[in-house]
């Protein structure tokens, strides 16, 4: 099974599978420090939403250890949890899964014991991810049978999340039950995550799948050989609003014309109740040699420009449902009960 993300308690070392490498090299990096995790997480040898949440309560882990000296412990300890959950800010598992275990610890508590609850409820949020994990990606099978040609965008599978995956885990389950014809890879420019790392994931367990550019997917709907379009999500607003990987707004735009199914897989730790709408969630823009460079290599003319938006934000209106580990949900959502504990 692929492990993404393993830590050796012994020599204290986090061991990641830097996802910039594949699928050319499959290689772990070791992480001693916060700096050297958060290093990880901006340059995303770590990504998807849910794995985020789970690097995060490592991060907050390597947090306590490295405050436990401090005077000023919980000061300390504070600072360095807020340059944690704000190393990448549009996913909100990050930050959820961080302050969720705090929420949990009593100030009374010695550092020493702080260190211990924690780690404790990191192996718990583990075991738990990867059984939310198998719940939803079976839920999402059975509204999907009968659908056998399925199209998703960016990468959604064990290298998001630590289990069988969300959307690429609903086409993982519909393959094991014969129910699945093709998979529809967008390449997800401009770092390709559908490309390298889906592509990767489906190719291990013998799925078969096209990689298709991103702006080939409106025209693939229209020849009739998209059955049902399902993507992940890095936040859910109160509304139903969803952001996603950028790309996924152009999808769903496109599924509704053609008359497809629509779905947004995603975790209850991704739903955020405290946002009424898309308006609040924050798109990170990262560094636009990503758009500019492949692999280093520049592509677009010196002096030239390029925006790199990270995420787009798609309206509930577009969306026919959320397939979450609990079952699926219809927007407006009342409530969300998420436990995080």
């Amino acid at each position: 099974m692929i492990q993404p993300l393993k830590y050796d308690r012994e020599t204290g070392t986090l061991f990641l599978l830097d996802q910039t490498l594949l699928p050319d090299e499959e290689r772990y990096v070791q992480v001693k420090t916060l700096d050297e995790l958060i290093e990880a997480i901006k340059a995303l040898r770590v990504r998807g939403a849910p794995l985020l949440g789970l690097a995060g309560a490592y991060g907050l882990f390597f947090a306590v250890l490295e405050s436990e000296k401090s005077a000023l412990f919980w000061e300390e300890l504070r600072r360095r949890v807020d340059l944690l959950v704000n190393a990448r800010p549009t996913a909100v598992n990050l930050k959820k899964e961080v302050e969720s275990i705090l929420e949990d610890i009593p100030m009374t508590a010695e550092p020493y014991e702080v260190a211990a609850i924690v780690y404790e409820k990191v192996l718990s949020l583990e075991s738990r991810l990867r059984n939310d994990d198998l719940s939803l990606a079976m839920h999402g099978a059975d509204l999907l049978k009968g659908k056998r040609r399925i199209l998703t965008i960016c990468n959604t599978g064990t290298l998001a999340t630590g289990g069988i995956g969300t959307a690429l885990g609903i086409i993982k389950v519909k393959h094991s039950k014969g129910d699945l014809d093709v998979a529809y890879l967008c390449e997800t420019r401009p770092v390709l995550q559908g490309a390298r790392l889906s592509a990767w994931e489906l190719l291990k367990e013998n799925v078969p799948h096209y990689i298709i550019t991103d702006n080939a997917a409106p025209y693939l709907m229209s020849l009739g050989k998209v059955d049902a379009v399902v993507v992940g999500a890095d936040r859910v607003a109160r509304n139903g609003d969803t952001a996603n990987k950028v790309g996924t707004l152009m999808l769903a735009i496109a599924a509704k014309h053609y008359g497809i199914d629509f779905y947004v897989a995603a975790p209850t730790s991704s739903f955020d109740m405290t946002i009424a709408n898309g308006n609040g969630i924050v798109v990170e823009e990262r560094d636009p040699d990503e758009v500019l460079q492949i692999h280093g290599v520049r592509i677009a003319p010196k002096g030239s420009r390029a925006l790199n938006y990270a995420f787009d934000v798609t309206p509930a209106s577009l969306i026919d449902g959320y397939i979450t580990e609990q079952g699926i949900l219809k927007a407006p959502f009342a409530e969300v009960n998420y436990i995080g504990r």
